[in-house]
């Protein structure tokens, strides 16, 4: 385990029934690293996500969170922001306003809050929707808002279930973009996708299907 280690997991495993879940996973995940996770379905992919996350627990094995800072907690969305492939926006605010909400949460001024979603909001080109209402938007442009809404806060780490699943080409350059921003930070980057174009560009792929 390396200074730069966020999470540690050994023998991670979880079953829903016979045929899916998690196959028991040794697994380091550093700050500043895009880490891809690919594999069939019902090879633990999701799983491993809600584990991350903190909506589920292992059946076996061990989940080690490595230094995180004052205040800092895996129940926090400051250390976990996610964005799934279920999109969830809260359709009584506008896109600026959903991107700005988990700052605000956490205490930042709402001028500064709103200007940081802002500009998260223009990395994924979504500027001129940023007034609409979240659910007066098209599918992938709210993916996009949902990848800044969790980029925002500059988590430690941020998980994305196929971020790209509903973009173009250009957009998916301008999603990857954000993410590769976000392990420039410090933040580690975890990223559940069958997208090649994202894997390419992964400092890791760890392939679940391998696992045995």
């Amino acid at each position: 385990m390396t200074d730069w280690t966020l999470v540690r997991a050994r023998g991670l495993a979880k079953w829903w029934d016979a045929d899916s879940g998690l196959r028991p996973l040794d697994l380091d995940i550093d700050r500043g690293e895009l880490l891809v996770v690919r594999g069939r379905s019902g090879s633990g992919k999701s799983t491993l996500v809600g584990i991350l996350a903190g909506w589920c627990e292992p059946d076996e094995g061990t989940l080690e969170w490595c230094g995180l800072g004052p205040g800092e907690s895996p129940r926090h969305w400051r250390t976990v922001a996610f964005a799934p492939q279920v999109l969830a926006p809260v359709t009584e605010l506008s896109v600026l306003e959903n991107v700005a909400l988990p700052l605000r949460a956490g205490g930042v001024p709402r001028v500064e809050a709103l200007e940081r979603a802002a500009d998260a909001l223009a990395a994924v080109d979504l500027s001129e929707q940023a007034r609409r209402a979240a659910d007066a938007v098209s599918l992938g442009q709210q993916q996009r808002m949902s990848v800044a809404r969790a980029a925002v806060v500059r988590p430690a780490l941020l998980v994305a279930d196929e971020p790209t699943s509903h973009q173009d080409a250009g957009h998916i350059d301008a999603v990857v973009a954000l993410l590769r921003a976000t392990v420039r930070s410090g933040s580690a980057c975890v990223v559940v996708t069958h997208d090649p174009s994202v894997a390419a560009v992964a400092d890791r792929v760890v392939d679940l299907d391998a696992v045995t």
